[in-house]
């Protein structure tokens, strides 16, 4: 009897154990709701929370990483375009009016700020409005029944459910894993009718109207040598096509020479001089053409607030790393994290060359001692930045596609839902071999002005999704998204996806009444006409 009583004890005992292990299952897969579930932490996403709970909704913003704020808390510590007046309102104009308070700067064109600042001020504006933020939460796939997002499932096993969705990702995950259309590389000329569009024509670096010629073969002058690291052998691709192409990436760099805040650069283990042969050949060719190299070279000028360089790209052979763009669209994860291991190594490298290599002239080498990265600046990352600047990647082909004609031309809409202001700004596309030496395939900026941004341009076909909205990928052409892409014109997008979120009907997105959206946009700020 003992024997039967201790076999029905332990069956009671597995019983138990299997209803814990299934009770503590099914809670994990509990979907967390929110009336509006906004996808990663950029300034357009924290924009979009924002002016979606201060509407009454509830919300949660799902951040990727352990850090929210995009790349204005990742490096870019400068506004992209002059703060003018009648262009950038709302949150963007409240977030830069904070700035400008607390550092007493006085610049009448741009306004500056640190990293840690921007993450601080995001994270309180956010908790002021009562977002929920859920971090390290990176998109796995999406439910869709009768073309309705019901739910994101997440990498970490989390599920969320919502009404309404927002893709504020510089990437635009969450819209690609929800099967809506989308394009990742450049249009033809002929697609849109775009002069900007397509492949540009090859020029060779050109300084104070003089080219610099520099070899790009790894023995000189030897073309079965193979091409120098960054040059690829695509040459002269025919002008104006499309092709998969996309700006060059890097991380901007935070540096300062306040000795007391200063992490000094080091060698990376990974360091190999010849991924900087590129640069050494440069600077020997402006030394043949009688031109000089200047002592900030590889970090430049712009000094921001408390004695702290935002360090971006020059045009030719710096923290850009090109070809690249295109792969960490379509890629994996872990072939994302490959490309940014790649990326931070070329500019720990080029920093260390910059101060030791001695092809760099001397006052060059002496002037970067000086420097190092910012000690009170991503402080559990070795003073670099968490975000790489990933400048372009998908991109929405939504129910309405913003081209150069509508910049040029400043198109007004009936559904208008802010503007933008930046110039058409590409970075490098190709670097590549012109008649044996070094040539870079991108084009000069054009100016465009103010111009109206409809809110069709955010907004997936109806036939294909009816609650999601896409603020920062949008629909636009590669030529356009050279404009949009500045972050006070992302958060003016967030800000209205934001507001048409909390409007939508039954989370239906295309049938927000426009001018109730206006109305209310309008009321909380932002700039509709210039």
């Amino acid at each position: 009897m003992l024997g039967i009583a201790d076999s029905i004890k332990r069956v009671c005992l597995v019983l138990g154990i299997f209803v814990l292990f299934a009770s503590s299952q099914a809670v994990a897969a509990v979907c967390q709701r929110a009336d509006v579930v906004v996808y990663s932490g950029t300034p357009g996403g924290i924009a979009a929370a924002i002016q979606a709970a201060r509407l009454k909704k509830s919300v949660i913003l799902l951040e990727p990483t352990a850090h929210i704020g995009g790349m204005m808390s990742n490096g870019l510590t400068k506004t992209d375009a002059s703060p003018r007046k009648n262009v950038y309102g709302g949150i963007a104009a409240e977030f830069l009016a904070n700035a400008k308070a607390y550092y007493e700067t006085s610049d009448p064109i741009r306004i500056y700020f640190e990293s840690r600042w921007a993450e601080s001020t995001f994270n309180a504006m956010l908790a002021t409005a009562k977002v929920k933020v859920e971090f390290e939460q990176r998109v796995l796939k999406t439910t869709k029944i009768n073309k309705v997002i019901t739910e994101v499932a997440m990498i970490s096993g989390k599920t969320y459910c919502g009404t309404v969705f927002i893709d504020a990702s510089y990437e635009g995950d969450l819209m690609f894993k929800a099967f809506v259309d989308t394009i990742a590389g450049r249009e033809s000329r002929s697609k849109y009718g775009e002069t900007a569009a397509g492949v540009q024509k090859l020029a060779r670096p050109l300084v104070h109207n003089k080219q610099i010629l520099v070899d790009p073969y790894v023995i000189p002058g030897n073309p079965q040598s193979g091409l120098l690291p960054g040059v690829i052998g695509v040459g002269q691709k025919p002008l104006g096509s499309a092709d998969t192409s996309m700006m060059a990436f890097n991380y901007r760099l935070c540096v300062t020479d306040t000795a007391d805040n200063r992490i000094p650069f080091s060698k990376p283990d990974a360091y190999d001089p010849v991924q900087y042969e590129t640069t050494a050949r440069f600077f020997a060719a402006m030394e043949k053409a009688g031109l000089g190299i200047d002592e900030a070279y590889f970090v430049g000028r712009t000094l921001t607030v408390r004695n702290k360089l935002d360090v971006n790209s020059l045009r030719y052979f710096s923290t850009n790393v090109w070809h690249i763009g295109y792969d960490y669209t379509v890629g994996t994860e872990a072939v994302r994290e490959q490309i940014r291991t790649r990326v931070r190594n070329h500019i720990a490298g080029l920093m260390w060359f910059g101060q030791t290599d001695p092809r760099v002239p001397e006052h060059v080498r002496q002037y970067m001692t000086k420097f190092g990265y910012c000690a009170d600046e991503f402080t559990d990352n070795g003073g670099l930045p968490y975000q790489m600047y990933v400048r372009q990647a998908r991109r929405l082909i939504g129910q309405f596609v913003l081209t150069q004609k509508e910049l040029v031309k400043k198109t007004t809409y009936k559904d208008t839902i802010g503007l933008g202001f930046y110039p058409m700004d590409e970075h490098g596309m190709i670097r590549t071999v012109l008649n044996g030496y070094v040539a870079d395939e991108s084009r000069e900026s054009i100016g465009v002005g103010p111009y109206e941004i409809p809110y069709r341009a955010m907004l997936p076909k109806a036939a294909q999704v009816t609650n999601l909205i896409v603020p920062v990928a949008i629909s636009s052409s590669h030529a356009a998204l050279t404009s949009v892409r500045v972050e006070p014109t992302f958060m003016v997008l967030g800000q209205a996806a934001g507001a048409a979120a909390a409007l939508a009907p039954s989370g239906n997105v295309s049938k927000v009444n426009v001018n109730d959206l206006r109305k209310k946009l309008l009321a909380a700020g932002q700039i509709l006409k210039f």
